[in-house]
């Protein structure tokens, strides 16, 4: 009964952080899903291109800003340290660090968005995806300033007012999408070019306000985080970069597996592009349930080895783990049963929908695999195993995942399984390889951890 009761403690505590972490992850894929619905309406063709646009630009952007989610477990360690002095450190740091990566990212955005007038797509639908690039390269420095503050203030437990914020840009996010994208009220009709608009103007505005609650919260403002910014640290950066560039890497390493399937299913033409897009959007939904909710074993277990509780720190991941496989469990009879619902929220072209539930059987598929690697990638992160995930991610989905998926989308290996299907039978693949080693990676680092106490 005492362990049932501890359980449920765990879950409760676990729930009361995570949930609100989860929700505002939520409510910013909510922001790229109203893109999807919204320039679908518009038309496929605008969806297409739209989509080519996105795929380019989270291969850049979430690199720099997987780096300054670094300041999420060291935040949360100070904190747990009861160091307050090292949680204002860790932020001035990470400010700068984040500061120069975003002018980075924008050139870097700039540099592909000439390149790819070269690529060999559809010449509207590339048309449509070098606009978006370009216009959507003003948010980059907000972009990858906002994991320093935000993963400050989780850090520090104040994840409802991360949420509450989110959940306002995503609100707001809809009728600027639909007015932009349409042309309403005097603005010109942008097409998919204006959820690239609005991405912009709503990541500034979220910035700042991050700013102004980090400044003016009343659990901050005696802690002067913001006040008196201090001169760079090298020596702190460095630190940052090293546990935050293998962040950065992860990211791209898995995201090139559906970015680049994106991209290469947009060979294929509009049709296959746009069911992709409709299909991979549902999927990331409850990818990011599973995220905010490894985010929380993040900060708790963070906290736990801050304060010198390694025991603690393990228990919690362990039940993290257990709550996300029952919530995969769910989300995949969900995917089965109601696929064609779903799909229907986002397009209504019939030439669109029958591929696109065929592609949502896939991501059924993959779920148990897909939320046993991010657990196992958040448990690793609170350890400051920040290496392990990119060299397990790198042998699943570059060596393993890519080629599959070339070789079944291009050729005619297995009837069934050609084009998009063939992708994604190939991310299916990957994400079980790599959830299973990451979990094997996890296993060994906490039993070494718990023999070291």
């Amino acid at each position: 009964m005492q362990e049932k009761a501890t359980f449920r403690h765990e879950v409760s505590q676990l729930i009361k952080l995570a949930a609100p972490v989860s929700l505002a992850q939520l409510s910013l894929v909510g922001m790229s899903a109203t893109d999807v619905l919204i320039a679908g309406k518009a038309g496929t063709l605008e969806l297409a291109g739209m989509n080519l646009g996105v795929n380019t630009w989270n291969m850049i952007i979430l690199f720099f800003m997987g780096v300054g989610f670094a300041t999420q477990p060291l935040v949360a360690k100070q904190f747990g340290a009861k160091n307050i002095d090292g949680v204002k450190h860790q932020l001035n740091q990470s400010l700068w660090m984040c500061l120069a990566l975003g002018l980075l990212a924008t050139l870097l955005v700039w540099l592909v968005y000439w390149g790819l007038q070269f690529a060999n797509f559809e010449k509207d639908m590339l048309s449509i995806a070098r606009e978006f690039l370009l216009v959507i390269s003003f948010c980059a420095v907000p972009m990858t300033l906002i994991p320093a503050v935000r993963g400050t203030l989780e850090g520090i437990n104040l994840t409802r007012v991360v949420f509450l914020l989110s959940f306002v840009i995503f609100l707001v996010n809809i009728p600027l999408d639909y007015i932009l994208v349409n042309g309403l009220y005097g603005f010109p009709r942008l097409g998919g070019v204006g959820c690239a608009w609005a991405t912009a103007i709503l990541m500034w505005l979220g910035f700042f306000a991050l700013l102004l609650i980090a400044h003016f919260h009343p659990k901050t403002r005696q802690q002067n985080l913001l006040r008196s910014l201090n001169s760079p640290d090298f020596s702190s950066i460095k630190r940052t970069l090293v546990l935050g560039v293998p962040i950065g890497a992860s990211i791209v390493i898995e995201l090139s597996m559906f970015a680049g399937a994106g991209m290469l299913i947009a060979l294929f033409g509009p049709i296959e592009a746009g069911a992709h897009a409709v299909a991979i959007t549902v999927a990331s939904l409850s990818f990011m349930i599973y995220m905010g909710i490894s985010q929380g074993i993040t900060i708790r277990a963070s906290q736990f080895l801050g304060a010198n509780m390694p025991l603690s720190a393990w228990y919690t991941i362990k039940v993290g783990l257990r709550f996300n496989l029952l919530l995969a469990v769910c989300i995949c009879v969900i995917f089965i049963y109601c696929n064609e619902a779903l799909i229907r929220l986002f397009s209504d072209d019939e030439s669109v929908i029958p591929l696109a539930v065929t592609l949502l059987y896939f991501g059924a598929a993959f779920q148990i695999a897909d939320c046993l690697q991010v657990t196992a990638v958040h448990g690793l992160r609170a350890y400051h195993d920040t290496a392990s995930p990119p060299r397990y991610q790198l042998i699943a989905f570059w060596v393993f995942g890519l080629p599959i998926g070339i070789g079944l989308g291009f050729t005619e290996w297995f009837d069934g399984l050609e084009g998009a299907k063939g992708m994604w039978f190939a991310m299916v693949t990957s994400l079980t390889t790599v959830g299973l080693l990451l979990f094997w990676r996890l296993l060994s680092l906490s039993k070494q951890n718990l023999d070291l106490e």
